[in-house]
């Protein structure tokens, strides 16, 4: 992104009022870090110009960790920014997907990244991704987590979306082997102790047990995907889509475009103004409308993610996707079963 670009991005964000403390910027997509920490010293700079903005920005980012070194975590330790590494397991799993273009698998250079986060005293969480190569494995998936020391690991599945056509946990089978691998984490994370805070069933617990928040039409839950503006995703164009991230430059023939807009010539606002951000909005609220009629969950999630729903069943206007039965309903049910046993105990 042009520091140009960024300037409009930010002085749009700003007028639009929209942002409040904790205002999230989330550096994302590819390897952030693959950006030079010279570019990122000039960013930060312009960002910290804007006075609507001063105070309430906080900087997280996800990273493959294979380029961590120390001048990286000097700059990580200076700014306060959270950083998330993405690691799927042990080394047999996670250099089965994800590879150099030699084919070279990274383990050893992600591990060598988060060493150097500990050895600068930076805290970091973990997300996997569960494939097919993983559903045979939670014991030892488990058991390395514990040995890195982690606090936090989420777990994401494998999903069909944008780029990624395919999952290899959809070609037939594998929903059960999938529920199984979560109950069997679930189950060894609580006879240890509960040594990792496993995002999808901490969520769960806090979905059940915890206040609710009022969306706007009187869900019980605030979900960021659904509800316009509540995420502001934006390109290197300066190029502004809302709702879930990963629609921001997809093709799609079905809504004709995912982008409503561009912030070097326009406001936030105007995306709501554009006739495929109104056709993707009514399909994904009559979407919402469908979950709410046929899922028990639905009070927990609002209607899941949008993306999921278009890249998995071809439409917004669809409910139920791999993608909500095993991150929603399966964390649920497990942490249901297990408060219940609770309950019958005590």
């Amino acid at each position: 992104m042009s520091f140009d670009v960024l300037r409009n991005v930010m002085q749009q964000v700003g007028d639009s009022g929209l942002a409040v403390y904790p205002f999230d910027i989330l550096w994302h997509a590819g390897e952030p870090l693959a950006v030079p920490i010279k570019w990122y010293e000039e960013a930060f700079e312009i960002i910290d110009e804007y006075p609507k903005l001063r105070g309430k920005i906080h900087h997280t980012v996800q990273s493959n960790g294979t380029l961590i070194q120390d001048e990286w975590c000097e700059f990580i330790k200076k700014h306060r920014i959270d950083i998330g590494l993405s690691i799927d397991g042990p080394a047999f799993i996670h250099d089965h997907h994800r590879v150099t273009r030699s084919g070279e698998g990274t383990h050893a250079k992600a591990m060598a990244g988060a060493a150097k986060l500990k050895e600068h005293g930076i805290p970091f969480g973990v997300v996997a991704v569960i494939s097919e190569k993983s559903l045979d494995h939670p014991d030892e998936i488990f058991e390395f987590f514990v040995e890195m020391g982690i606090e936090g690991v989420g777990f994401n599945i494998e999903e069909v979306e944008g780029v990624n056509a395919t999952s290899s946990l959809g070609t037939g089978g594998e929903d059960d082997r999938v529920t199984s691998f979560l109950e069997r984490v679930y189950q060894l994370n609580r006879t240890a102790g509960f040594p990792l805070q496993i995002r999808e069933f901490e969520l769960a617990r806090q979905k059940i047990i915890g206040p609710r928040m009022a969306g706007p039409e009187g869900q019980m839950d605030f979900n960021l995907e659904t509800n316009p503006l509540a995420m502001i995703n934006v390109d290197c164009y300066g190029n502004l889509s809302t709702f879930s991230p990963e629609l921001l430059g997809q093709e799609t023939e079905k809504y004709e475009t995912f982008t409503f807009g561009n912030l070097n010539t326009g406001s936030v606002f105007d995306a709501t103004q554009s006739p495929a951000f109104e056709k993707v909005y009514s399909d994904i609220r009559k979407g919402n409308r469908k979950c709410a009629e046929t899922c028990e969950f639905f009070a927990c999630c609002e209607g899941a993610s949008p993306s999921n729903k278009y890249y998995e069943n071809g439409t917004f206007d669809s409910a139920e996707t791999m993608h909500c039965r095993h991150m929603i309903q399966d964390p649920m049910r497990i942490v249901l079963r297990d408060m219940e046993r609770e309950m019958e105990i005590a």
